[in-house]
């Protein structure tokens, strides 16, 4: 099976893909489409310029025909995760990987951070909705399945059974009504007790077809080079084959009886996830199918990975911020014991009633910074505003300036600033910081670049701190959020 790792937003032409694919052209711009339909894929402009970008802005976008042979358009994967398409296995890494040719142990560890980033998610998701277009999700479907053998075990039905004199409990209607005492002083003394006791059934059918779905789902998983990948064990329980348990309606029908009379919430979910296998049966390894698991948001990721790595503060109450003697300014509506996100004030909307009197309304949204820090160190506190910027900044000598934030994420960062300016100043903190927050696969200094900083003029005259550029170990990061250890910010040099 082709299995292929692919660089998210990396610009590929037709023929790259054509290799990466091992397919003819018909084949390629099936492809194509296929990924272009679940928005997977997008079309840019064969440009020198585009050639050497890293980021894609919406802006970039082509409508492309793809029926057309020509050069004339480059390729950009915007996902990270795995994607199954047509018995091809694409293995797509972040963006900020630039140097791995083989990032297996980099994509691994991503995976666990999207597992963890999606755990607190309840539903599985059986099937996949993008661009109004719904495919069932074959390959987390799988990957929920083996996980939950590992965690809890096979389905089992439990038997009763009646044993003489067995080493469960006396079972006593059954041991008067069908056996004789001895009568000694009055007394009966049975010679012969029934007993009963609960045992797994070992032959019971949804055991075995659970026990044959597994193993069925491990060699899929094993053959598609995901294994290692996921890391996780196959499983290898059963010799038998579905058609073992008769055609599919069959097992359905037996699906849905048994369906019937389960109350247990797990049996219940792998109940389900067995009929869903079956109704839509097939492989993750056929020509036919498509799948895929990750994400084309990852800038979500990266953004949360860091507000649990910086210890973001914004959604604290203000009295449990630990700063001493705190101060709430004079004229505000909030007080210290909301959000510190309550500090930065909603928009007030001003219109005229039909006597032309003045009303006010207060909108429902603000401005909301990503991370709000507060770093207490031996001379002082300091109150910290990051922003997480999935971006692949490049800023370097003798290189043109590209893949920069744009000039809104600036200066709504100043405006952060801006808004918590008044609070700073009347609780007295040491200094304000901006900064933004960025990935990459170098290592640098405790896993710190310093890269730089970016100021407006007009904001720098308003007394605005300018906004520090800190380019963050990806992999540091992922490392810390998936044990939930937080960072000294002291590192970070601001």
């Amino acid at each position: 099976m082709i299995s292929e790792f692919i660089r998210e937003q990396k610009r590929y032409t037709r023929d790259d893909l054509k290799l990466i694919l091992s397919c003819s052209d018909t084949e390629v711009i099936r492809i194509i489409k296929k990924l272009k339909d679940y928005g997977i894929l997008k079309t840019v402009k064969n440009t020198n310029e585009q050639l050497n970008m890293s980021d894609l802005a919406n802006e970039d976008v082509e409508v492309s025909n793809e029926d057309e042979f020509t050069v004339k358009y480059l390729y950009v994967f915007v996902f990270v995760g795995i994607i199954i398409v047509e018995g091809r296995v694409l293995k797509c890494y972040p963006k900020y990987l630039f140097k791995a040719k083989n990032p297996t142990e980099e994509l691994k560890q991503v995976m666990k951070v999207l597992k963890k980033y999606n755990s607190k998610e309840q539903l599985i998701h059986m099937y996949n909705n993008s661009n109004g277009i719904t495919i069932f999700n074959r390959l987390a479907i799988i990957i929920y399945l083996i996980n939950d053998y590992f965690e809890n075990g096979v389905y089992t039905n439990t038997q009763d059974i009646v044993e003489i004199n067995g080493m469960g409990e006396i079972y006593w209607d059954r041991t008067i009504n069908n056996s004789y005492p001895i009568i000694n002083d009055n007394c009966p003394y049975y010679v012969e007790l029934q007993t009963k006791r609960r045992i797994n059934d070992e032959t019971d059918f949804f055991k075995r077809l659970h026990e044959c779905i597994l193993t069925s789902c491990s060699k899929e998983l094993r053959e598609s080079d995901l294994l290692e990948l996921l890391d996780m064990e196959g499983t290898d329980l059963s010799d038998e084959i579905l058609d073992d348990f008769g055609d599919d309606d069959y097992i359905l029908y037996r699906l849905e009886k048994e369906m019937n009379v389960q109350f247990n919430t797990r049996k219940q979910t792998i109940l389900k996830i067995m009929e869903a296998l079956i109704v839509n049966k097939g492989s993750i390894n056929e020509l036919d199918s498509f799948t895929m698991l990750g994400t084309n948001k990852f800038n979500l990721v990266w953004e949360k990975v860091c507000a649990e790595v910086m210890d973001n503060q914004l959604h604290i109450p203000i009295n449990a911020l630990g700063i001493d003697n705190i101060v709430i300014p004079k004229g505000v509506i909030y007080t210290n014991e909301d959000e510190l996100i309550s500090v930065i004030g909603k928009p007030k909307w001003q219109g005229y009633a039909e006597d032309e009197s003045e009303f006010e309304k207060q909108g429902k949204k603000t401005l909301t910074p990503d991370i709000i820090s507060i770093y207490r160190y031996d001379q002082g506190t300091d109150f910290i505003i990051f922003d997480a910027k999935y971006y692949t900044i490049q800023l370097e000598v003798m290189k043109e300036l590209c893949g920069e934030p744009g000039v809104s994420d600036i200066t709504k960062q100043y405006l952060y600033q801006l808004a918590y300016k008044d609070f700073i100043s009347v609780n007295k903190f040491s200094n304000i910081r901006n900064c933004f927050l960025m990935p990459t696969e170098e290592e640098g200094t405790n896993g710190v670049i310093k890269k730089g900083s970016v100021r407006m003029d007009m904001f720098a005259a308003l007394g605005l701190e300018k906004i520090q550029v800190r380019q963050l170990s990806a992999k540091r990061m992922f490392e810390y959020y998936l044990v939930d250890k937080k960072i000294n910010i002291g590192i970070l040099n601001l």
